[in-house]
């Protein structure tokens, strides 16, 4: 994987200040392993430029002046909220809504959630990120980070049924902002590659790529489709990459039989085992990364 660059003058002023030019404010990224802003909002995996940053996705108000103009068909009186909560479910990223000219009456509104990339092998992109910095021509590098997505979308398809579910029933939209890679894992795992856009449903997929141009990347968008909520759990129940019970009994009796190589169940076992619980982040939040992960995984010989 390399890591975008540009060398333009103002590109490197504004790395310099560690400004987010979407948002016009310094970036909010960080990582522990530096002590500054980790304001790589965007990188080249697999022939792709994907987003890693939700902020990459308000360049321009473009996927906004789409939405509106998809669903109203207008950007006039139209205005857009952010982190608008829904109790006991959480917050949309944004709530979009038209009201009547010079009225606070509410004509419609849509919901509005972006779901960028993810990495694993993070620290790799943040040596990427360093070698750039002190100049050591790293747009000729590769680095061995890649994108999590089976851990983007473990995630996330809960919140599409469970935000949907509510939108179907107000016969209201919610339209999820994702880049074509990203969704395109979701499609194959979950085996929706039939959808196409229907007006009727309530769940959108505003779907964008970055595309190359002599100045930068620019957010293009590539198509809107949609799904029913029955088509949604119907892929949800029907996960074609459920492992079979019979691989998951294979896993138990390995770990049965390394069990017995330990103690033998011989009087006293010679190594007390114990049960424990991986320790939660300050939010509470239990994280695993993908090497803990891939060690502790039961179908790991």
């Amino acid at each position: 994987m390399v890591i975008p660059t540009r060398t333009r003058a103002k590109a490197e002023d504004i790395r310099a200040k560690h400004w987010c030019p979407f948002v016009n404010k310094v970036c909010y990224k960080q990582s522990r392993l530096i002590d500054y802003p980790f304001g790589v909002c965007s990188a080249h995996v697999n022939d792709d430029e994907v987003a890693l940053c939700p902020r990459r996705f308000l360049d321009g108000h473009t996927v906004f002046t789409d939405i509106a103009q998809h669903h109203f068909k207008t950007v006039n009186d139209i205005l857009v909220f952010s982190e608008i909560r829904l109790e006991d479910i959480g917050s949309f990223d944004f709530v979009m809504l038209k009201h009547k000219p010079m009225s606070t009456e509410i004509e419609d509104f849509v919901a509005i959630e972006f779901q960028t990339g993810q990495t694993t092998g993070t620290g790799q992109l943040v040596k990427g990120l360093k070698d750039y910095l002190r100049d050591e021509g790293s747009v000729q590098k590769s680095y061995g980070f890649g994108l999590n997505l089976y851990d983007i979308w473990k995630r996330s398809f809960t919140q599409v049924l469970n935000k949907g579910v509510i939108m179907e029933n107000w016969r209201k939209k919610i339209y999820w902002v994702v880049q074509e890679p990203v969704y395109k894992y979701f499609e194959g795992r979950y085996n929706l590659q039939s959808l196409d856009f229907h007006s009727q449903h309530s769940t959108v997929f505003a779907l964008y790529d970055l595309k190359p141009t002599k100045e930068r990347f620019e957010l293009v968008a590539s198509r809107n489709i949609s799904a029913s909520m029955d088509q949604l759990f119907a892929a949800f129940r029907n996960n074609p990459n459920i492992p079979s019970v019979e691989r998951f009994q294979e896993a138990l009796t390995r770990k049965i039989e390394g069990e017995a190589q330990i103690s033998l169940r011989l009087g006293r076992p010679t190594k007390t085992q114990t049960i424990d619980v991986k320790p939660p982040t300050s939010s509470g939040k239990v994280r695993e990364s993908p090497a803990e992960y891939s060690k502790k995984n039961l179908f790991d010989d």
